[in-house]
């Protein structure tokens, strides 16, 4: 048998049928969203996009004859550091030395050059310990520029030469990481660029 409402109180059980079914939508939701957020949860760090301090290097301690770098920009956190700068035609990459750590050794990035401009990130750790220094090493296969004095030379024709191989970045990257300045003395290389916080 079937039964069938029909007095003025089924109006208002209708109506409360409706809003339980409105609060259980909402309760399914709002529990949804809380089991979201403990799934996701990340310590309570609000995610805001990175900014970074550039400053233009003016006072370099030293001056290389094969390029220059001329912004410089550590990012809030410190511990990415990019470089950017210019470089001479027969330079084909630049390896740049942050540091040195207060462990001991430097933390070390590279850009390859491309139409005499580059720009490489160092990962750091966080808050670079002061002073500072950031270094710019160029290399290329010719070894620097020639020298502009007047040369007495014979000429004696000879099979055309090819540059050697430019030595892996890694493996220069690897021993720059703890020995710094002294991998860089390849005949690839000139004279760096340097930067001291302290100046």
């Amino acid at each position: 048998m079937t039964t069938h409402a029909h007095g003025p109180g089924d109006s208002v059980s209708a109506a409360k049928l409706s809003l339980y079914g409105s609060i259980g939508g909402a309760l399914i939701a709002a529990v949804s969203a809380v089991i979201v957020g403990v799934v996701n949860h990340d310590g309570g760090t609000v995610s805001e996009e990175s900014t970074s301090t550039t400053f233009t290097p003016t006072a370099l301690s030293e001056v290389s004859d094969r390029g220059s770098f001329d912004k410089v920009a550590i990012n809030d956190s410190g511990t990415e550091v990019t470089v950017s700068g210019r470089a001479e035609k027969d330079v084909n990459r630049v390896f740049v030395l942050v540091g040195p750590k207060p462990s001991g050794g430097y933390w070390v990035g590279f850009a390859d050059v491309l139409n005499q401009q580059w720009q490489a990130d160092v990962q750091t750790e966080p808050r670079i310990p002061q002073p500072y220094t950031i270094a710019a090493y160029y290399y290329g296969p010719s070894g620097g520029g020639a020298s502009q004095g007047a040369t007495k030379f014979t000429f004696q024709p000879t099979e055309p030469t090819t540059p050697p191989p430019a030595p892996p970045a890694d493996q220069i990257v690897d021993c720059a990481v703890q020995f710094g300045p002294s991998c860089f003395t390849d005949p690839g290389f000139g004279p760096p660029s340097v930067y001291k916080s302290n100046q």
